[in-house]
């Protein structure tokens, strides 16, 4: 039998049976991408690093952060640290990714993944915030279930994003604010509850809990990682230092001639 066979068969016994991730089953999102060649590629988790169980891909740069235990320089302290891998170009939304996370799931001998996104909302009815609420909590608990489990959350659609703009002298700016944050708030505390036992003799008897967070608004992206206390990259280091130098700047006022910086500016 040949492979797109199987995988319709086995396409027909998950639609049969209701075994979807999101919308679609996993033969189906295999059927869709099996010719591109980017997916040929091996995902994997190398079992030298020790992990915290959490992950956040950052759509809009086409990266994943991966958050590792680290051992301080010089010292026997632990400390947090990321990793960061590039995305395939085909990788640009929840389902294209599921791929790669299943991939990694298998490789870490997951047992169960869950897909927490607007399908699964739909699917169960949950149109009220009670029930959004009972589905997110039926899903962690099975989750929780099980010794090896791994949860993937669509924050973009579940939380979304408020923009507005308005005009001063100073120009155009463009405020940004958590849609529902119930609902962020709910996932920013899943996300925290991350478990994972330190590697022993046998493997398949630790717990292993991921927690996965897919983001693709800059400003959510921001705002979920600091209050998750998620490591910032090197690049974020950068930026952020940038910006605390470009606030404590002098910049000489062209009306009065006096100098102030960009935080006196705001007050």
């Amino acid at each position: 039998m040949a492979e797109s066979e199987a995988l319709q068969l086995a396409n027909l016994i998950a639609q049969q049976y209701q075994v979807f991730i999101g919308s679609e089953t996993l033969p189906s999102l295999l059927l869709r991408n099996q010719f591109i060649e980017t997916n040929h590629h091996i995902h994997q988790l190398p079992t030298s690093l020790k992990y915290t169980g959490r992950m956040i891909v950052d759509l809009q740069n086409q990266r994943i952060r991966i958050e590792l235990i680290t051992k301080k320089v010089n010292t026997n302290n632990n400390q947090l640290s990321v990793v960061e891998r590039k995305l395939y170009p085909n990788e640009t939304n929840v389902q294209t990714l599921l791929e790669r996370l299943t991939a990694y799931g298998k490789n870490r001998n997951v047992q169960l993944l869950q897909l927490i996104d607007l399908n699964l909302l739909a699917s169960q009815g949950a149109y009220d915030e009670r029930k959004v609420y009972e589905t997110l909590k039926d899903r962690y608990d099975e989750c929780v279930s099980y010794s090896r489990s791994m949860i993937v959350y669509d924050l973009d659609a579940l939380v979304g994003i408020n923009k507005s703009q308005s005009y001063s002298n100073m120009g155009q700016s463009i405020s940004c604010s958590v849609h529902n944050q119930s609902i962020y708030t709910y996932v920013l505390a899943r996300f925290r509850d991350r478990t994972m036992e330190d590697i022993q003799e046998d493997k398949i008897d630790n717990v292993e809990r991921w927690a996965i967070a897919v983001i693709r608004e800059p400003f959510l992206l921001r705002q979920f990682s600091e209050e998750a206390q998620f490591p910032r990259t090197h690049q974020e280091q950068e930026e952020l230092e940038l910006e605390r130098r470009m606030a404590e700047e002098l910049i000489k006022c062209v009306k009065c001639k006096d100098f102030y910086n960009e935080n006196e500016n705001r007050l």
